[in-house]
């Protein structure tokens, strides 16, 4: 392959994940690759690259912690003892 400048490098953030696509100048990447901005339980936000496989796996990891997070928000008060 000859040396191609201003490429564009697209790299799963998953340290386990191989997937990498390569974007020349004025092309536009394959729709497998998706940002997102991930907020900790400190307020702290960081975006993170995920390719398609990872993503879907996110998405699930995020709807459990969101039924977590409902299940949680809607318990009642332990009023015993007051």
């Amino acid at each position: 392959m000859p040396k191609q400048p201003n490429i564009t490098l697209y790299s799963c953030d998953r340290p386990s994940c191989v997937n990498k696509e390569y974007v020349l100048p004025n092309a536009t990447a394959s729709p497998n690759w998706h940002e997102v901005t991930r907020v900790d339980r400190n307020g702290n936000q960081r975006k993170i690259l995920f390719c398609e496989s990872d993503y879907q796996q996110y998405l699930q990891l995020a709807e459990n912690q969101d039924k977590d997070y409902d299940l949680w928000l809607n318990k009642p008060l332990n009023t015993e003892g007051k």
